[in-house]
């Protein structure tokens, strides 16, 4: 799973020394400054491929900050472990000017673990620099040169670092040897390449320059989709000693399996027939898996540490066995090698993991995609998916981490793109019942029972897991209602087929309703209120709605004695192709009645229909805050 350090070192890859330039800020483009917490002054990054087992990776980078929103840009992590040797690294910060400030030495950079504190993983570390300069705008210059002893895994670029980071000028070069062959893929790239040769090296350089910030927009598709890249494979590599080449994701499986999990499911015998005995009586296969998956989540943890760094190759399922722990490649390995000792198949596969929903290159084998592990069952007409990191997830079920995808998967005929279980719109449903008092005072007294499915079950785990005194405190925060008090609070899991979470709550929330002369102000929709998005009437991107869903509330308040139980029915309706809302209210005897539902609709929609997509969100918002003024008698 990628960590913070990850993602940061996605944005500061790779880069070659240069003298000082002008860091004036000044001389940066106004239209480079618009929008922009921060601007890439240059960035330039030169690898040469020696041979199989030494490439050079110089790096410099530059990069101009203006306000504390963009120091997340500045700072710099740098990987390090048996593979690869950090062999200079040196840095500097210069004022708004231009002057310099600061010089920074190797010294500068604190030297951590890169994963969890644990000898299995004592060889991936990172050395970091995080400027503690708080006078913007300022300028960070980088220079570094990393030596990796394998050639699978060549840096990337992508001269594109976020909507919010203008770029002035980026460049990537790429030397090898002449006669060696490479794959390469050139995502989105508009410029000309230019190629140079020598005797002994051919040199391809990739540019780009004046690159604006973009305006963020709220639910828009994956920015990746449109950013430059460069990717690189050869065709013959050396990774930890062991040769090989694929072409294509086929081709990819059945190297992955032969040299890094041949081997790796070598379980003892005496673990074997623990879980040959631990599923004597099952009566299927899956009820195996079950019992399995039961003992991994509570015989195991996980701890981090991401494929790119920490390699690509899964430690032996017998060290997992003996240690307890092991990160998504280890535990995965684990699992699939107790269904195999109890004669169930399983698929090791690689995916993207996030909540947003990344896909492989399907054309263009390589090992940088995928950042996570899970495991495929292909039971008969009911391919099972495990994730095998989570102590507590239903089995079967992955959650909006990996749903909805690609994946690599290591078959018996090599790598096979799979795809993970969708979750639709109605399967992400949250399920509201509530029975309320309102009290002469005021204040409002009751029960709350709400069902949470889909890709929503995941978003309650927090609460669930949670001690009692914490549980209130995140409730408060979920439900966000002044003067709400939770006397009891209950959390089930139903671990089903259609697994769900259940909730039940007793709450007061004192002076809900307000009293003003012979009236009395209430909101009947109490606990789900949507909010309004923002209006933009130069909407550039499609609307992207990432996961539909459905919410349903129902509520009934039983009304004091004094009050005129008379109000005019409401109901309303509104249906467009991204969303559907509907709202009911109505008194029947002394209870008043509400019925809300939201429905989103996953999807790709026109920038066109913004305005109407605006709408939609205001109406529904408004709807929702609506009051009846009710008559004291």
């Amino acid at each position: 799973m990628k960590t913070l350090f990850v993602n940061l070192a996605y944005f500061l890859i790779p880069i070659a020394a240069i003298a000082q330039e002008n860091y004036d800020i000044a001389q940066i483009p106004g239209a480079l400054k618009s929008r922009a917490v921060a601007t890439v002054r240059n960035d330039k990054t030169v690898v040469e491929v020696k041979s199989p087992e030494q490439v050079t990776e110089t790096v410099t980078r530059v990069i101009t900050v203006y306000n504390k929103n963009g120091d997340y840009y500045a700072a710099l992590p740098i990987h390090y472990n048996k593979s690869n040797e950090i062999k200079s690294i040196k840095g500097a910060i210069y004022n708004e000017m231009g002057i310099l400030q600061k010089k920074i030495a190797t010294k500068d950079f604190k030297d951590v673990s890169a994963v969890d504190n644990s000898t299995m993983f004592a060889d991936s570390r990172m050395k970091v620099y995080i400027p503690d300069y708080h006078s913007y705008p300022y300028t960070i210059e980088y220079q570094y040169e990393v030596r990796h002893k394998q050639n699978l895994i060549i840096p990337s670029w992508t001269p594109e670092v976020s909507n919010n980071v203008s770029v002035e000028k980026s460049s990537y070069q790429f030397i090898t040897p002449i006669g060696s062959e490479f794959r390469i893929e050139s995502k989105n790239y508009k410029g000309n390449i230019k190629e140079e040769k020598t005797d002994k090296t051919v040199s391809k350089t990739w540019s780009a320059e004046q690159i604006p910030a973009k305006k963020e927009e709220s639910y828009s598709p994956n920015p990746n989709l449109k950013r430059t890249s460069v990717l690189i494979v050869p065709k013959n590599f050396v990774y930890y000693g062991k040769e090989g080449n694929f072409s294509d994701w086929k081709e990819y499986g059945d190297w992955f399996s032969t040299k890094l999990l041949s081997k790796k499911q070598d379980l003892t015998e005496a673990s074997k027939q623990k879980f040959l005995s631990l599923t004597k009586n099952a009566s299927s296969d899956q009820e195996k898996a079950k019992i399995l998956y039961d003992y991994l989540q509570k015989n195991t943890r996980y701890i981090s540490i991401q494929i790119g760094i920490g390699g690509l190759e899964p430690f032996p399922a017998s060290e997992v066995d003996r240690l307890g722990y092991g990160d998504c490649k280890a535990l995965v390995n684990y699992m699939g090698s107790m269904l195999s000792a109890v004669g169930i198949p399983s698929y090791y596969c690689m995916v993207e993991a996030g909540k947003r929903k990344e896909n492989f290159h399907k054309t263009f084998a390589n090992v940088q995609d995928g950042n996570h592990a899970i495991l495929c069952l292909p039971f008969k007409n009911d391919t099972t998916w495990l994730e095998c990191t989570s102590q507590n997830l239903p089995f079967g079920f992955l959650s909006n981490f990996t749903d909805d995808r690609d994946v690599i998967a290591c078959t018996e005929n090599g790598g096979v793109i799979m795809h993970t279980p969708k979750y639709s719109n109605a399967i992400n449903l949250q399920l509201r019942n509530a029975d309320l008092s309102l009290s002469d005072d005021g204040s409002i007294k009751g029960s709350l029972n709400t069902k949470f499915y889909g890709t929503q079950y995941e978003n309650h785990m927090e609460i669930l897991l949670a001690s009692n005194n914490e549980k209130t405190k995140l409730l408060a925060e979920y439900y966000n209602i002044d003067n709400i008090d939770f006397e009891q609070v209950k959390y089930t899991e139903h671990k089903q087929d259609k697994p769900f979470i259940e909730e039940n709550l007793s709450i007061s929330i004192k002076n809900y309703a307000v009293k003003n002369g012979n009236k009395m102000l209430i909101q009947p929709n109490i606990f789900n209120t949507q909010s309004s998005i923002s209006e933009n009437k130069n909407r550039t991107e499609d609307i992207f709605i990432e996961r539909g869903y459905i919410d349903i509330d129902s509520i009934s308040i039983a009304l004091p004695n004094n009050i005129l139980k008379t109000i005019t029915p409401e109901q309303k309706v509104i249906e467009k192709p991204f969303g559907k809302y509907e709202f009911k209210s109505e008194i029947k005897g002394n209870k008043l009645f509400t019925y809300r539902k939201l429905e989103l609709f996953e999807g790709n929609y026109p920038a066109s229909n913004y305005e109407d997509f605006f709408q939609f969100h205001k109406e529904v918002s408004g709807s929702d805050k609506g009051r009846y003024n009710l008559s004291i008698l």
